[in-house]
């Protein structure tokens, strides 16, 4: 059992196997534990069909919970195909769910305004976004928290979901597991957020002088997939086969005193349509992006060194939660490990995700939501944070059935 009187550090189970039952002992532990008044569930895609024992489960727990279901997890300096983390905080925690993303007609500026209580950022600093990764209109709802929201604190989070299973149950809420959702969680923690991703502009900017929230239709005015061909023919030499060359060849929107934010284009649509993870907005200036395994490497390195000389967070009783995009995953293959290994910096523990698409910021940069790039967030209970031992590890290690 875990130790209910070490409470200044941050309770966690990583379970490096699971499935539904393992995650909901998980859980159980966790709300049991003296002190804990929220928890943070994230679960691999691999755990299958939530069953609805599992949803009758939630939706009868007595502490707020919320998470996600994703393509993969990062517990420490290796991801995992299978299994959960089950995360505990002491702060009070506030989940707001943000139906259909899908709706057209809903105004968000004017949803949060009537939800959210105004002081929530402020007094809190932290909020965590997760968004079901498929969804339309994620941009929109961007837009309006940082609209509504402003510098007043940081945000983290990313998109839940499978690149596979269109309309996948992926969110995981008091409600149960949902989709075409968002969920908007504020504990009371501290946090510091950095983010770097590693792409190059190669060509461009191009226009977007046509989209559908996350399709390009024509850069230029000419069709979004001619365009894109074009360059791609004439860098590589090769004839264009787009799922070949789209993986390493993303879309870049500029922003003023950032990093290129990163639009991963995913399929083509009937039309020739460039279907991306992430809104484009018409009008927007992208430029074709290109990078390799060293400058993805060396990004991710730049983080960790980012995320070190924060004299604030460095305690063991922090724990670093990161959100890394799975396109990168399957970019750098078998060198996903040397990423992972890169993030995490011991003794602190790292837990997260592989997701679909990555929403931070800094508390001092506009907000956005990202692709192809790794984030992360060091949170900590208390402003002055002393050294404590940690009171979790690697523990469960239920077989998927």
């Amino acid at each position: 059992m875990l130790n209910p009187d070490v409470l200044d550090a941050i309770p966690f189970i990583i379970q490096s196997e699971g499935n539904w039952d393992s995650m909901r002992t998980a859980i159980t532990e966790i709300a049991s534990t003296a002190g804990i008044n929220g928890i943070i569930a994230l679960a691999c895609e691999s755990n299958g069909m939530v069953p609805d024992s599992f949803d009758k489960f939630l939706r009868n727990l007595s502490v707020p919970i919320f998470g996600g279901v994703f393509p993969k997890l990062i517990a420490n300096s290796e991801y995992l195909d299978h299994g959960n983390i089950v995360l505990g905080l002491k702060s009070t925690l506030d989940v707001y769910i943000v139906p259909s993303l899908s709706d057209p007609a809903l105004d968000y500026d004017e949803w949060l305004a009537k939800t959210i209580p105004t002081k929530s950022m402020p007094e809190a600093k932290t909020m965590f976004v997760l968004v079901d990764g498929l969804a339309p209109r994620i941009g929109a709802l961007i837009d309006s928290l940082f609209n509504t929201f402003g510098l007043q604190g940081n945000f983290i989070g990313g998109g839940a979901g499978s690149l596979t299973t269109q309309n996948m149950h992926c969110l995981i809420t008091a409600q149960g597991v949902i989709s075409d959702a968002a969920i908007l969680a504020i504990p009371k923690l501290h946090s510091q957020v950095s983010v770097a991703h590693g792409w190059v502009p190669i060509a461009g900017p191009f226009e977007v002088t046509s989209s559908e929230n996350n399709v390009i239709i024509t850069l230029d005015w000419e069709p979004a997939l001619e365009v894109y061909r074009h360059v791609l023919e004439d860098r590589t030499g090769f004839s264009f086969n787009f799922s070949d060359v789209s993986q390493a060849y993303p879309f870049g929107m500029a922003r003023l005193n950032m990093e290129f934010v990163v639009r991963d284009p995913i399929a083509v649509r009937h039309d020739g349509g460039l279907v991306c993870v992430g809104d484009v907005p018409c009008g927007s200036l992208v430029h074709i992006m290109n990078g390799n395994h060293s400058s993805l490497l060396s990004a991710s390195t730049r983080v960790r060194t980012m995320v070190d000389s924060n004299s604030k967070a460095a305690s063991e009783s922090a724990v670093d939660i990161a959100m890394d995009c799975i396109s990168r995953a399957l970019f750098l293959g078998d060198k996903i490990n040397n990423e992972i290994d890169s993030l995490h910096h011991a003794p602190r523990p790292l837990i997260g995700a592989f997701t679909l698409g990555e929403i931070a910021n800094s508390g001092q940069d506009y907000l956005e939501f990202h692709n192809k790039t790794v984030v992360i967030a060091t949170i900590w209970e208390n402003e002055t944070v002393q050294g404590s031992k940690r009171v979790s590890s690697q523990r469960s290690k239920a077989h998927l059935h």
